[in-house]
């Protein structure tokens, strides 16, 4: 058996050449990986408004109770009609039941219609306004902006000053 003895192994310069690639590849990646996951975070926030006003509408037609959406800055509510019990009365006031109460990382602009900031669904889930309202951040996510007209909701894109539906 014949041995190599100028074998010895790998050099020094060998070994801080691929430790710098997997550093500059780690570092490539890293940042890929924090702008993926913001833009994950914007469309996990319109998905969960999404879904929740679809419950909201679900909860009036089932129930044939008006419920109510109510949007601020960076948070949005949802209350059901209970006060004065058993129906309500078509109104939001102080007695009437809080269904999700949900603060948001990203800022909620809305351009409903008449610059109303609180709308209703009635008893058969027919919006009480129509628009669009998004969540405003610097990315590009798939989702970030929600269409409401009388009969539906969906979900899109906000891009050139409308919400292009998906």
């Amino acid at each position: 058996m014949r041995t190599a003895r100028n074998n010895r192994g790998v050099t020094l310069i060998e070994v801080m050449t691929v430790v710098a690639i997997i550093g500059v590849l780690a570092i490539i990646l890293g940042f890929s990986f924090q702008g993926w996951l913001a833009k994950y975070k914007v469309e996990d926030e319109t998905k969960r408004f999404y879904a929740d006003l679809m419950d909201a509408r679900a909860r009036a037609m089932q129930k044939k109770r008006v419920t109510f959406v109510d949007l601020a800055a960076n948070r949005y509510r949802t209350f059901e009609d209970s006060d004065p019990v058993p129906d309500g009365d078509e109104a939001l006031t102080g007695g009437d039941t809080l269904i999700s109460n949900t603060e948001t990382h990203f800022a909620i602009d809305q351009a409903l219609a008449g610059g109303v900031t609180q709308f209703h669904f009635d008893r058969e889930g027919l919006a009480s306004v129509t628009g669009r309202i998004r969540l405003v951040s610097s990315l590009s996510p798939d989702y970030d902006c929600i269409t409401i007209a009388t009969t539906r909701i969906r979900m899109g894109r906000f891009h050139g000053g409308i919400c292009q539906e998906k």
